[in-house]
């Protein structure tokens, strides 16, 4: 027996998760998040939210509970290249913040359950049936939404399951996170470049900071252990090490990847994907919260209206959503590979450093244009 309880059932209560629930609870929409893991939820990612996925959080209503918890300003970006030399620029126009991935879970979750419409299952395992009409199994329960969203992160479930996963690509890159108890010494997001290996540090309260590698698994073999992996990859940046040898450590290292996932398409049927399950290219630019947070405003200004109204317009608003939301990621993507290529040559990042180094006013329109 089909019993249909909500308008929108959500596959994962991350951010992307929690941001598509919002829009839909606030235009009244019955709606429902399932999330495997409990909260808060941690993530492996750099913690850094740029200028404009603050102004995104502001038009969701969220930036004042992530107020509540500890987070930390940082004006622009500052790169340093393998032999010092190093270039940075302020943003344009606003700060952006760094937040600890787990504050920002428990700062989503408490603006998400201030809607009574919107409920919260986290601990739990559903299973689905994709098709036409998508349902969504739990409890002994079959529950039929208006529409499926998959927002159940980097490798989804509801991505395969729904065919929208297309063949993955050949750029294999994994990344690596710990934390630090010390105080910023930087008003800046530092990305020390070194050949198919990065190091970046956010700071994400007044007293600690986020550091994370990424590295191209061709260009780059870091140690095979675990337990040595983060160890490793900090040795190939000295100075960078040396800030860090009196710190005290936070928390175990946490790795991630691959990290390239391609998609076919962001809808298929009544199924609807946001967030990293739409896919994703890098994290280098820093956009990854932004993206879900424009991906869920697109959400509510194309999708919801036809939720609430008539849902015989529902696949034209579906494709409205997918042209947007392809057209955001391409941006995105442009933009991600121009700096990907640094990676490649390190004379070439040392020349290009060098050279945003004499010409600040250049890379603060680099950064504004990565903020489209």
């Amino acid at each position: 027996m089909t019993e249909q309880y909500y308008d929108v059932i959500i596959i994962g209560g991350g951010p992307a998760g929690l941001f598509a629930g919002i829009v839909c609870a606030r235009n009244d929409l019955k709606t429902l998040i399932l999330e495997k893991k409990v909260y808060p939820i941690d993530k492996v990612c750099g913690e850094g939210i740029m200028p404009s996925g603050i102004e995104y959080l502001r038009e969701l209503g969220i930036t004042p509970f992530i107020k509540k918890y500890p987070y930390h300003h940082f004006k622009g970006i500052r790169y340093i290249s393998r032999k010092g030399k190093t270039a940075e620029a302020n943003f344009k126009k606003g700060s952006g913040w760094g937040i600890q991935r787990i504050a920002l879970s428990s700062a989503l979750l408490e603006c998400a359950s201030s809607f009574p419409n919107l409920e919260i299952q986290s601990g739990v395992l559903a299973k689905y049936n994709i098709g036409e009409n998508p349902e969504v199994i739990i409890n002994n329960k079959t529950l039929s939404p208006k529409l499926l969203i998959g927002a159940d992160g980097l490798h989804s479930r509801i991505r395969k399951l729904a065919n929208l996963e297309a063949p993955s690509p050949g750029l294999k890159r994994f990344g690596v996170r710990q934390h630090f108890k010390l105080e910023p010494w930087s008003l800046f997001v530092e990305i020390y470049w070194s050949s198919g290996l990065e190091a970046y540090v956010t700071p994400v309260s007044s007293s600690s900071l986020n550091v994370s590698f990424l590295w191209d698994t061709k260009l780059y073999k870091p140690s095979p252990s675990r337990k040595k992996l983060f160890a490793s990859l900090l040795e190939e940046f000295p100075e960078l090490q040396d800030r860090l040898k009196k710190a005290d450590v936070l928390d175990e290292s946490k790795a991630t990847g691959p990290l390239y996932q391609k998609t076919k398409d962001v809808v298929n049927e009544k199924i609807l994907l946001i967030g990293d399950a739409a896919g994703f290219f890098d994290p280098i630019t820093g956009e990854g919260i932004s993206l879900a947070a424009k991906q869920a405003l697109l959400l509510e200004k194309n999708v919801v209206p036809v939720l609430q109204k008539n849902t015989s317009n529902l696949e034209n608003a579906l494709s409205e959503y997918s042209k947007k939301s392809l057209n955001i990621y391409r941006s995105y993507q442009t933009m991600t590979h121009l700096v990907l290529l640094l990676r490649l040559w390190p004379k070439l990042t040392d020349l290009v450093i060098q050279v945003l180094h004499y010409f600040p006013g250049l890379f603060q329109k680099l950064l504004s244009v990565n903020m489209r």
